[in-house]
């Protein structure tokens, strides 16, 4: 089915969302109701889903310009952009699940959701989006109503400290990223990836130089939103404050709006000089996976964990970018956007399953967990199925993703990265190990006994997304086919780079 044009219908149905959920708050004024919009987006993005993967659209790959002069507005769905849409829809369906129990006492819930479905649209945006223009506009829709959600809770100081926090560090970066744009616009005379990469193509001599100038901008602009070494500071800090189903989506997805840019549209700069960015991605990459996992070691706050986890993974991913940028561009992007997938549902899950500890106790210090797996053994089971997705044990599909980065390493020559992913992935293992510890083989106290029952759509939040993490382990080719499709699609159109 066809409503307007593929790129406009994905828009449409996810504009679409927050439209809808801002009209039915103006008629629903009772709290009880107001709860019920998150059934807006999640069935917004059920339909999404399901168009996506429609034959006709799923084979196809479709372009559509907006603004045909050299500034042009270009948008595009295709291998690269359905991967990422289907990535972001399907951690969509089992936040907005969860937050009609978790988000059920908050004020605000209107504006909440509506802010939810902003983000998502802005996240959908950047995937279709084919220029910088258009890119960025998009961008900071997805930035600000990030900023909003992070404080949502205004009136306490934690999420009131870490919202102005990242608007400042992220807001920076975004400038950084804008003054990149417009010095690529001066140096290509557009900024579509197509004349983008067709100025890149004929680069040489004395002209490096503005190159690496703007590389280096978008390396910082996106770095900071992907929260890689050493443009993280903001994270450890938003992601325990937001209110759990807004770290599932920070963590799972909103921070891979980075991953995504820095593949399309600064790859290219990197892979024309990539003598020069090879070691700096090897050094980043490393310093990434290893001061994370250290960090996470000494964690008692369990958000604060996962946050340093989300981090540590992001180095992992950038094992696949480091390929990338070797040379080794379809198996490194593969691998990477394969672990950009097993990330989302693994951190996905653990913030939700979190967002049941919350509910249900309304503690964050594991110290104060210990025996809770004994009490709620289905929360607990998630938050465990999903850490040790994270940590890679088979068959779950955090294994299977961060096998073929590994792989990927190997096959590039890369041994010493091949041998940190290995090391760091054990040291994951430990803390993820010294967790299960406390939540299954220690004694509850009597007052974690006295706590309350998990509401319906919490649990069918935290079912859903746990049946999404076996069945993806036990069938890694859903995960894989469409990531290697999206690094073909990139490969081929960096083809005259090489």
């Amino acid at each position: 089915m066809q409503l307007v044009n593929p790129i406009f219908d994905v828009l449409i149905i996810s504009g679409l969302v927050p439209i809808i959920t801002t009209l039915l708050a103006f008629f629903l004024k009772d709290r009880e109701k107001l709860r019920y919009l998150g059934f807006v987006g999640f069935i917004g993005y059920i339909i999404l889903i399901i168009y996506i993967l429609q034959d006709f659209v799923w084979t196809n790959n479709f372009e559509l310009t907006l603004m045909d002069i050299p500034g042009s507005s270009k948008l595009a769905l295709n291998d690269f952009s359905k991967f990422f849409i289907l990535v972001f829809s399907i951690l969509a369906l089992p936040t907005y699940l969860h937050s009609i129990n978790y988000m059920e006492e908050d004020r605000n819930l209107s504006n909440y959701y509506v802010l939810v479905g902003v983000m998502l649209f802005g996240l959908i945006g950047i995937t279709v989006a084919d220029d910088l223009f258009t890119f960025f506009v998009f961008w900071e829709a997805m930035a600000i109503s990030s900023y909003v959600l992070v404080g949502f809770r205004y009136h306490l100081d934690e999420p009131l400290e870490a919202a102005v926090k990242y608007i400042v560090i992220s807001g920076v970066a975004s400038l950084i990223l804008l003054y990149g744009i417009s010095f690529v616009y001066g140096l290509a005379g557009a900024l579509t990836i197509d004349s983008i990469l067709s100025f890149l193509g004929g680069v040489g001599g004395q002209s490096i130089y503005p190159v690496l100038f703007a590389a280096s901008l978008f390396m910082i602009g996106f770095g900071v939103k992907a929260a890689y070494f050493p443009l993280w500071t903001w994270l450890p800090d938003a992601h325990p404050a937001a209110p759990s189903p807004i770290s599932a989506l920070l963590s799972g997805i909103v921070i891979k709006a980075g991953i995504l840019g820095l593949a399309k549209f600064a790859l290219p700069f990197f892979l024309v000089e990539s003598r020069i960015f090879y070691p700096v991605f090897l050094a980043i990459t490393l310093l990434t996976l290893t001061v994370a996992n250290l960090m996470a070691l000494m964690q008692d706050d369990i958000k604060r964990l996962l946050a340093y986890s989300s981090i540590a993974n992001i180095g992992f991913i950038l094992i696949g970018y480091t390929v990338a940028v070797k040379g080794y561009v379809d198996i490194g992007l593969a691998s990477a956007f394969a672990h950009v997938f097993t990330h989302a549902l693994g951190k996905g899950a653990a913030f939700l399953a979190v967002g049941g500890i919350l509910y249900l106790i309304h503690t964050r210090s594991i110290s104060k967990l210990e025996g809770f797996g004994k009490l709620y053994p289905s929360v607990a089971g998630v938050l465990m199925l999903a850490l040790f997705s994270l940590g890679g044990l088979p068959p779950l599909p955090g294994f299977w993703s961060k096998w073929l980065l590994i792989f990927s390493a190997v096959e590039a020559g890369e041994l010493l990265l091949a041998f940190f992913g290995v090391i760091n992935s054990v040291f994951a293992v430990i803390y993820y190990i010294w967790l299960f510890q406390r939540l299954f083989f220690s004694e509850p106290s009597e007052e974690l006994k006295k706590s309350k029952p998990l509401p319906p759509y919490l649990g069918s939040s935290l079912l859903m997304i746990g049946i999404l993490l076996l069945a993806f382990g036990l069938y890694p080719n859903l995960i894989y086919e469409p990531a290697y499709a999206a690094a073909s699609f990139l490969e081929s159109l960096f083809q005259t780079l090489f």
